[in-house]
């Protein structure tokens, strides 16, 4: 096995260069602070290189992970066998009230650059970490808007970087924190977004006014290490009484049923559910995968128990989960 190992990173090596990585620790690179290591590692800085990677895990034999702002994401406590592409493509071009985007833009420095060129339509989105890609891949919206109604098209690639195409938005079947490609996996290279004429003013008004609510609903994930809402909302035929609903969406929030089962405050070891918000978790330290995948389970189990639904999970899990264990909230 080691030999056979020596001989994927030679070959990786050969086609990528310096900047590959071995056994780098994935907590450095979500947001979340959690993960063992990746076998190999690489951020892709441009389209192209970014396609070379693909091409070379392909011929290696390698499986991949495509990794953007590293947010929305629980990473295994062994890492992931194979190579983690970093999308590092962060290059942003404007046409008039269109901008050409590098899925590896960090998405509110984009919400910045529009700002600053008086174009508006995404400060809804404002202090959504990660990057645009990944917005892209889970449709991230709040306040009733979504990525998905400001995209004209999207250039992507196979995940074996065989063929590389340009596909109107139309084909990526956005909808509610869901796209196409949760289902037929493709690699987001660059997108083609429509904004609109706007009052940089209001712009900054407005980011600022949703950067505040988040500040004060949400933890500061520098600090306080978070993948984001754990759960996703509940259906929109889901109804109960009294409920309160998000706004835009009429959808009743999964952290108003977690904060009846009396969630905020759980703790699993470092895993803890945030004290101002019901549906997220936080990293209070040295949080393993397994422990928030405990807490997770208690809280799915609570709501199960007093309203009788099951709840989703809108963080996404990457490698080998662990055996249960017996450790609860």
């Amino acid at each position: 096995m080691p030999q056979r190992i020596a001989t994927i990173e030679e070959r990786l090596r050969k086609a990528l260069g310096d900047g590959l990585l071995a056994q780098e620790p994935l907590r450095l690179h979500t947001t979340f602070r959690i993960g063992g290591p990746a076998d190999f590692f690489f951020a892709a800085r441009t389209p192209d290189h970014l396609v070379t990677a693909l091409r070379a895990a392909r011929a290696a034999g390698v499986p991949v992970f495509l990794l953007g702002g590293g947010s929305n994401l629980l990473v295994s406590d062994a890492g992931f066998r194979g190579l983690v592409i970093r999308n590092a493509c962060d290059a942003v071009e404007f046409e008039g009230t269109v901008a050409h985007v590098g899925c590896g833009t960090d998405f509110l420095d984009f919400i910045y650059q529009c700002r600053d060129r008086g174009l508006a339509g995404l400060e809804f989105a404002a202090g959504i970490p990660g990057s645009v890609g990944g917005a892209l891949f889970g449709n991230a919206g709040c306040y009733g808007q979504d990525i998905g109604s400001y995209t004209i098209e999207c250039t992507h690639t196979t995940p074996d970087g065989a063929v590389v195409e340009t596909k109107p938005a139309a084909w990526y079947e956005f909808a509610y924190r869901d796209s196409r490609l949760k289902r037929e996996p493709r690699v987001l290279l660059s997108c083609l977004l429509q904004l609109r004429r706007g009052d940089p003013v209001e712009s900054r008004r407005e980011i600022e006014e949703k950067l505040e609510l988040r500040r004060i609903k949400h933890p500061q994930w520098r600090i306080e290490p978070t993948a984001g809402s754990y759960f996703k909302n509940l259906p929109p035929d889901w109804q109960m009484p009294d409920a309160k609903h998000s706004p835009g969406t009429h959808r009743v929030p999964a952290g108003q049923l977690l904060d009846a089962c009396g969630c905020r405050g759980l703790r699993v070891g470092d895993a803890m559910v945030f004290a101002k918000h019901a549906n997220i978790i936080v990293n209070a330290g040295h949080a393993t995968a397994r422990e928030v995948l405990q807490l997770a389970g208690t809280m799915k189990a609570r709501v199960r128990e007093k309203f009788g639904v099951e709840l989703e999970e809108e963080v996404m899990f990457l490698g080998e989960r662990p055996e249960p264990g017996d450790a609860s909230a």
